[in-house]
């Protein structure tokens, strides 16, 4: 069977799904640890990974460059964030998945502002996910040395 757009999301979800794991078991300290003046906190890497979810939806719906000013997620509240993490990933999916259901992966879309095929631009979706699983890993590891990076994130579900 040919690989499909079902397919891309399916590993799309997935990497959402391995970033969330490193957030299991963080202590309240970690949130708003910086490893240095130019990082964000994990505090701060979920409201972005908000933005970058609404960013791309808004290029996947205009064709255009998305405003992400306007896009910003400025709530401080875990929990809220947490809530507003899922919404806004599960409102990309549910758009790419009625929008290009069928569509060979080779359509052209518009991702982040730039043209490409639709398969590589919801691919590209996953390196946001992976990117910020390992800051959150480090920032873990920088303030919990005893922390089991393999038993937590590959040593069962």
């Amino acid at each position: 069977m040919a690989f499909t757009l079902d397919d891309v999301l399916n590993g799309v979800r997935a990497s959402r799904q391995f970033f969330l794991k490193h957030l299991n078991g963080l202590r309240e300290d970690q949130w708003d640890w910086r490893p240095g003046p130019e990082c964000k906190t994990i505090r701060e890497t979920l409201a972005h990974l908000i933005t970058d979810d609404r960013a791309a939806l808004q290029s996947l719906q205009t064709g255009e460059e998305p405003d992400y000013d306007a896009l910003q997620e400025s709530e401080r509240d875990i929990a809220r964030l947490r809530v507003l993490l899922e919404e806004s990933f599960t409102a990309l999916c549910a758009y790419i998945q009625g929008r290009y259901a069928g569509a060979p992966l080779d359509t052209e879309v518009c991702s982040y502002g730039g043209k490409q095929k639709l398969g590589r631009g919801v691919a590209y979706l996953s390196s946001e996910d992976f990117y910020h699983a390992g800051q959150v890993a480090m920032i873990r590891i920088a303030t919990d040395p005893a922390w089991d990076y393999y038993a937590s994130i590959y040593g069962g579900e």
